[in-house]
């Protein structure tokens, strides 16, 4: 215990003295003068009621320690996925579990959790289920620590057979925990005979009536030379199906089909392959992948100076994204282009490309006809080329482009690309070439008019002369207002796109260049006041769909008192309404639950509850199917549950001997209670008790003064 003052203890000791020194000179000059035992009375009185002001004004705080021991606690995690459903799996499980209960620790210092995306609470009178569809041993691992923060955990005891199918790796998160963790592997750690899908690589987006390749990897133990056949369904109706002849045991064996989307919308297709005798499990011979669908390609007007190498060069790499179409026009003269007159309608792009336009043979109405397209929000790319003249180029398009001449040369010198701190992180410049290694690639050449970027502009790549980096923009692109424009002032680039044999390794750097501009530049921005989106595209049978939603007024200030009703379509075309509920700011959830395989189809509509005044209205598609993530690999990951215990001071114990277990915890330091020290502060002059005091000691003065006649 501790008493402290805002001010030294020593001045507190004289305003005392000093205190009763005045209150004996008072009544020493009183009339009538009080006798002395009176007046020792008085003066006592008073001298401690003014003792008391001056303890209290110098804000008296009282600390008190209190010294606790918290008991340990062991938290136990049980794998409750179905991966765990495999051979004997179950009964090893039990069993390790039940040996878990017998290791001598308090129920009451026990902390059970069954997990599969997440840990949950449970008794030992709950039974397992093992329907779990994914598994996320980190996630987990972080709700255990996070739920017994306050208390004295001591260690966590993990009985899984360490198949972690999602979130993030849990080996980086037992680096860091808190306390050791004690890994029980259950399952069979030996190679079983199986046949499985093992990865399925094909686009997320596609367009309708173009085809799409999938390829498929299948995986095998035990079955080398078998020959199997792949198949394509959509619900439940084959689109294509493949020969393959299995490697050998352990290896990839990669296979392509093709798939031709005839309507739009999120389309659910099925891998399967057939199954074999002898397989410890079929479960994973099939999965399902979700591609969404859109109705129309990217539509891109390109407007070309006129022929040229690097015209060509652009024009081949637009042309041959299959999710682009585009429309060429290269001027031949004023007002006339090779391919036809321009379309009637610009608005109708996606995107507008000028390939070294405006050239010297451009004419003004043509020129400010494309401009106010782009003002009023077509994105735009240009590229420059020797065929430009940057005198019409800074008329035309002055207020459209992210970077303009203030003046004007014909001349062109060669210079290399130099990515800038911006462009080494912008997707723009996420290419499969090494960024370290732009400095091989050929020259190109650079105009001499003086070239400046527009204050809203991100410059991602200068130019490099003779070793030396200078500031004059080489690539630079702009977001405005929703509104999004590129330029590439490099001339030449005809020599990227036509790589000699030495520079093949950099051969992908012009086309995914090209690829990642179209595709940012084609990226609107998000205005729409009301978005409900599924938290996943696909869902795992019996997992609990969910659908999370943001509602916007005009001024895109979210609106978080809205009415957001939801209308999910089911595939056999029933309908079922929802409503979503408030979350704050403007942010909405809704759970589904569960539901029967197939795409559903949802339409959202959003309302102000006071007025009724419709927000706005959106819709989307998600799909339910059978996963195989658990059943991926049927052989249990001794190598992580091993890493986990290492990596955080704990100890691998096998299923068939825990007792290893008790063993470890009853050393000393390992499960052992922990002392807590405890600290309280109690303001003195808060307590209404010495206000109490003072004005009792002074309502007694005050009596005795009036029984012996003092004024």
């Amino acid at each position: 215990m501790d008493l402290t003052l805002a001010a030294p203890p020593l001045l507190l000791v004289l305003c005392i003295i000093a205190g009763v020194g005045l209150a004996w000179f008072t009544y020493r000059r009183s009339l009538p003068s009080p006798d002395g035992g009176r007046l020792a009375l008085l003066v006592a009185l008073r001298g401690s009621a003014l003792a008391l002001v001056f303890v209290l004004l110098f804000e008296p705080i009282w600390r008190s320690f209190s010294r606790i021991e918290e008991p340990p606690i062991l938290a136990v995690l049980v794998d409750d996925s179905q991966s765990l459903t495999l051979d004997d799996t179950p009964g090893t499980l039990q069993a390790a579990l039940g040996d878990v209960a017998k290791l001598g620790v308090p129920d009451e210092a026990l902390r059970r959790y069954t997990f599969a995306e997440d840990a949950i609470p449970y008794t030992p009178a709950d039974s397992l289920t093992l329907v779990g569809t994914r598994t996320d041993l980190a996630r987990a691992l972080t709700t255990v620590a996070d739920d017994l923060d306050s208390d004295n955990l001591a260690g966590v005891v993990v009985l899984s057979d360490g198949r972690s199918t999602s979130g993030r790796n849990p080996i980086y998160l037992a680096e860091r925990y808190p306390v050791p963790i004690y890994t029980v592997v259950v399952g069979d750690t030996t190679a079983q005979r199986d046949v499985r899908i093992s990865r399925i690589v094909t686009n997320e987006i596609a367009y309708v009536d173009v085809e799409i390749p999938v390829q498929v990897g299948v995986l095998h133990d035990g079955f080398e030379g078998e020959r199997v056949s792949v198949s394509l369904l959509e619900d439940g109706q084959l689109l294509a199906r493949e020969t393959l002849t299995l490697g050998t045991g352990g290896t990839e064996a990669t296979l392509d089909v093709r798939v031709t989307p005839r309507s739009p919308g999120l389309r659910r297709y099925t891998l399967a392959v057939s199954s074999l005798a002898g397989e410890v499990t079929t479960r994973n011979n099939a999965t399902v992948v979700t591609i969404q669908v859109l109705e129309n390609r990217r539509r891109v007007l390109f407007v070309a100076a006129a022929p040229g190498p690097d015209i060509s060069a652009l024009r081949r790499l637009v042309a041959s994204d299959p999710d682009t179409e585009a429309v060429v026009r290269t001027q031949r003269s004023p007002g006339q282009f090779y391919e036809g007159p321009l379309p009637s309608s610009v608005d109708d792009f996606d995107l507008l490309v000028l390939a070294g336009y405006p050239g010297s043979a451009a004419d003004g109405t043509t020129a400010r006809r494309l401009a106010a397209a782009a003002a009023d929000g077509l994105p735009v790319l240009f590229v420059l080329s020797q065929q430009t003249d940057p005198t019409v180029l800074q008329q035309s398009f002055g207020d459209v482009l992210p970077v303009l001449p203030e003046r004007s040369r014909p001349l062109y010198y060669e210079a290399q690309m130099a990515l800038t701190a911006s462009g080494a992180f912008h997707p723009v410049l996420d290419v499969p070439s090494s960024r370290e290694r732009l400095d091989r690639l050929p020259p190109v050449l650079y105009n001499e008019s003086r070239w400046r970027a527009t204050p809203d502009a991100q410059t991602l790549a200068t130019i490099q002369v003779a070793g030396a980096v200078l500031d004059d923009p080489l690539l630079v692109v702009r977001r405005r207002s929703g509104i999004r424009s590129a330029a590439l002032l490099g001339a030449g680039t005809w020599r990227w796109a036509n790589l000699p044999e030495d520079l093949e390794d950099m051969a992908g750097f012009y086309p995914s260049l090209t690829e990642n501009l179209l595709r940012w530049l084609t990226t609107r921005a998000d205005r729409r006041p009301v978005r409900v989106r599924p938290t996943r595209d696909l869902y795992g049978e019996g997992e609990t769909v969910t659908l999370t939603g943001q509602v916007y007024d005009e001024a895109l200030v979210p609106v978080s008192d809205a009415t957001v009703e939801v209308t999910v379509t089911a595939p056999d075309g029933t309908t079922t309404p929802h409503v979503m509920r408030a979350l704050g700011s403007g942010r909405y959830a809704l759970d589904l639950g569960a539901r029967p395989s197939g795409t559903y189809r949802y339409t959202t509509s959003a309302s102000l509850t006071s007025a009724g005044t419709v927000l706005g209205e959106d819709a989307g598609s998600f799909a339910v199917g059978a996963l195989a993530l658990e059943f991926q690999n049927p052989t249990a990951d001794a190598a992580l549950m091993r890493q986990l215990a290492q990596r955080s001071g704990g100890m691998v114990v096998p299923a068939n001997d825990v007792g290893q277990l008790g063993t470890l915890l009853n050393q000393p330091g390992r499960f052992s209670p922990r002392a807590v020290e405890t600290e309280r502060e109690t303001p003195l002059w808060h307590m209404p008790w010495w206000l109490a005091a003072i004005v009792g000691l002074l309502a007694i003065e005050w009596v005795l003064r009036k029984r012996s006649g003092m004024v």
